[in-house]
């Protein structure tokens, strides 16, 4: 059992992230070619393992079809 914990540095709904990229029909691969950035990326922040800068959260938010708020969870908790 991974012995992770819930903090501020794991804020991202890594089931909704990859359930709103599969029904945009787009792999990490592909997402990364939409912006630019290496496929480990998207899979990094997917995965739980970084968080992106707010700028970028806003741009994967729109391509998603979602808010941040929504993506990201209540940052308050």
């Amino acid at each position: 059992m991974s012995r992770r914990k819930a903090d501020a540095r794991e804020i991202i709904k890594r089931d909704l992230f990859k359930e709103l990229r599969l029904q945009k029909n787009k792999s990490q691969r592909g997402m990364a070619l939409d912006f630019d950035v290496s496929e480990s990326f998207i899979r990094t922040i997917e995965n739980g393992r970084c968080n992106p800068e707010l700028k970028f959260a806003f741009r994967l938010a729109k391509y998603l079809g979602t808010t941040v708020d929504r993506l990201f969870g209540d940052l308050h908790e």
